[in-house]
């Protein structure tokens, strides 16, 4: 059997392999040439796979964000930010527990997309749009019938695949302002790994996380901002094939897993500030 000194640690790492799994291969005949051989065409074989991003969701209570995937809740997110947009999604009144696609859908938050009863595809201007007004809502309240977030592409570490945070209007100053002062000092938001964390707010019976101000961990070396920033390239190319649902807006309670809407109420606040 090979000695440790004898594995090249460069080749262990490109495999993702540790020096005791290497030599538990070779105890089975498997030469890492063979293994490394057999990854790829795996990856050939999957190349072609609908990947679709990976959402986070804000935990209304907990000031955490829930991985919709896997159900795991995080207190806070360290990432690194390959491209992010304004998206706006029209919807008619539902039930509690349903999702049903957006009647009209913005991705740059500036021209909208509506889908007539009968199928026919009309443009529409955001800005002045009756749907875009506070008490529009056809649910009640003083919320908008046109929900605004922010879609931030989220690039975790070592994760091939960016996942997707929707941030609605309660937490837009928190990420607006940050983006404005890195653009003030001339520096971009995908030069840096930054830590995404929550608060929780209350108004009376309504409570909901927000985004507290984003911190800077580090900035990125020339390689990481190169591999952020071609991910950004192809997520731009691709981004309004992703489609938005309500659920995008709301926030989870975690107990009984419905959407919280306590961000309407969160709303008034920031009348002053969405896009």
């Amino acid at each position: 059997m090979t000695t440790l000194a004898q594995y090249d640690p460069n080749l262990l790492q490109k495999l993702g392999l540790t020096v005791e799994q290497a030599q538990e291969l070779e105890a089975q005949g498997i030469s890492l040439e063979q293994y490394a051989e057999t990854m790829q065409d795996a990856a050939q074989l999957e190349e072609n796979a609908e990947i679709l991003p990976v959402r986070y969701r804000i935990v209304a209570q907990a000031a955490a964000f829930q991985n919709e995937a896997t159900g795991e809740i995080i207190q806070k997110l360290r990432v690194r930010v390959p491209f992010f947009h304004t998206s706006r999604g029209l919807f008619a009144p539902q039930n509690e527990g349903e999702s049903a696609p957006p009647l009209c859908t913005s991705h740059d938050g500036k021209l909208g997309r509506y889908v007539a009863d009968d199928g026919l595809i009309s443009y529409r201007k955001c800005q002045g749009c009756p749907f875009d007004q506070f008490g529009s809502d056809p649910n009640g309240g003083r919320g908008k019938a046109c929900k605004t977030v922010r879609r931030i592409y989220l690039l975790e570490e070592n994760s091939q695949v960016p996942a997707i945070l929707g941030l609605p209007p309660s937490s837009h100053r928190a990420w607006d302002q940050f983006v404005s002062a890195l653009r003030f000092r001339g520096q971009l938001v995908s030069s840096y790994e930054i830590e995404l964390s929550l608060e929780t707010k209350r108004n009376g019976a309504f409570v909901w996380s927000q985004l507290q101000p984003p911190k800077i961990i580090r900035e990125l070396s020339p390689a990481e901002k190169f591999r952020v920033v071609s991910i950004g390239k192809e997520l731009e190319a691709r981004h309004k094939t992703i489609t938005m649902g309500i659920e995008d807006y709301l926030q989870v309670n975690v107990e009984n897993s419905n959407g919280a809407t306590a961000e309407e109420t969160a709303q008034g606040e920031t009348a002053g500030h969405t896009a």
